[in-house]
Parts: C-alpha cells; sequence; structure tokens
C-alpha cells in the first residue's frame, strides 16, 4: 500500500492543480452571521488561499497554513503571514492562540486516528469558545471512487494513489465531539469542473 504521507510531502495535488481553473465556492458567505469578524484566525490547509482572503475581508487577522509550498507561494501575493505544516504533527501554535480555525476541504485525508489527533490539536490552539468551522467531503464521493477505490479503513480510502476520507453526519458528529456543535449541514458545489458533496460544520470549543 502507498505512503500515504507522501502525496502531500511530495506536494503532488497543487502541482497537478495549481494551473487549473479553481471555482469559487464562497459558502463561509450565507454562514458569516456566525463568524465574529475579529481576533485571530487560523486558515487550515489554506491551499492558495481563496479562504484566507475572504476572512482577510472579514476583518480577522489570518494566519495561513498549509504543507504545499507551491500553494503557500501563491498565497504570499496577499497574505504574508503564513505557515508550512504537516496537520498530521503538533500544530506549531501556542495553547489558545486562536479565535477561530477555519478548514475548507482540508482535513479529510487522515487516518482515524490523525484526525482525532488533529482535531485535540484545534481544541488546544482555540480560545475558549473559540470557534472550528469548516467542511469535509461528503459519504456521496463514495459514487465516484467506488470502484476504483481500496477501503484501508472505515470510511477511509485509496483513490489514485491519494488518500481519501468521506464524511456522512454521523462521523462529522463523531470527530466533533471534543466540540459543542452549533450546526452541520450537508451541501454541495463544483470543483475543478466536476460535482462535489460536502459537510459544513461549525462548532464551538
Amino acid at each position: 500500500m502507498m505512503n500515504v504521507n507522501d502525496y502531500f510531502k511530495n506536494d503532488e495535488y497543487w502541482s497537478e492543480h495549481i494551473n487549473k481553473s479553481l471555482e469559487e465556492d464562497l459558502w463561509i458567505d450565507e454562514y458569516k452571521t456566525y463568524f465574529n469578524s475579529k481576533g485571530k484566525c487560523l486558515d487550515l490547509g489554506c491551499g492558495i488561499g481563496q479562504y484566507s482572503k475572504q476572512l482577510m475581508k472579514y476583518g480577522y487577522d489570518v494566519v495561513s497554513a498549509d504543507i504545499s509550498d507551491i500553494a503557500l507561494n501563491k498565497v504570499k501575493d496577499f497574505n504574508k503571514n503564513v505557515v508550512k505544516l504537516d496537520m498530521r504533527n503538533k500544530l506549531p501554535f501556542s495553547d489558545s492562540e486562536f479565535d477561530l480555525v477555519f478548514a475548507n476541504l482540508s482535513i479529510h485525508y487522515f487516518s482515524d486516528e490523525d484526525t482525532k489527533k488533529l482535531l485535540l490539536e484545534v481544541k488546544r490552539i482555540l480560545k475558549n469558545n473559540g470557534l472550528f468551522i469548516g467542511s469535509v467531503n461528503g459519504i456521496q464521493g463514495l459514487e465516484v471512487i467506488g470502484n476504483d477505490a481500496k477501503e484501508i479503513e472505515y470510511h477511509f480510502y485509496e483513490y489514485n494513489y491519494k488518500p481519501i476520507r468521506l464524511f456522512d453526519v454521523s462521523d462529522t458528529k463523531k470527530y466533533l465531539e471534543y466540540f459543542d456543535i452549533i450546526k452541520i449541514d450537508e451541501r454541495e458545489t463544483i470543483r475543478f469542473e466536476h460535482k462535489k458533496n460536502y459537510i459544513v460544520f461549525i462548532a464551538k470549543k
């Protein structure tokens, strides 16, 4: 079986996608009342930063973090506050440092063990009553990858030599057990010209 770490460390995702047209799905604007629009925000797995940019417009002091040098070099065009990190490791931030941790389609690549460790890290770096807001791949994606996917563990697959975790609502609630859940919504968008089902979550420490 592949070493799932290699897909990220070798920067394969953004090597493939950096020159593709990325449709903007600024779903966060529909949930803006849940953002307090002040304080320090971590955009965890920021990619090329379309949400970092929007969060900065909201008024947050945004730290854009990703494992990809290619993506972070794009983000530096508008936000110099970038951090390279691997979400499988302890996050390089202080306890209770952030008012908001935002994670759009970025925390669904990991094993059950690593996902739980990551969410405990998110809780650690959030201030009391801080918000954890983001989205994850919906289980409907199995209809697309099903025949070509190898299940590594429950709802965690190897597909085209890369890892992917798919979530249903009960999975989302399970992984958010460390937080007070405010809202969970199932949504659909277009990403790189393909339909994508995803789940939006809003939770509080």
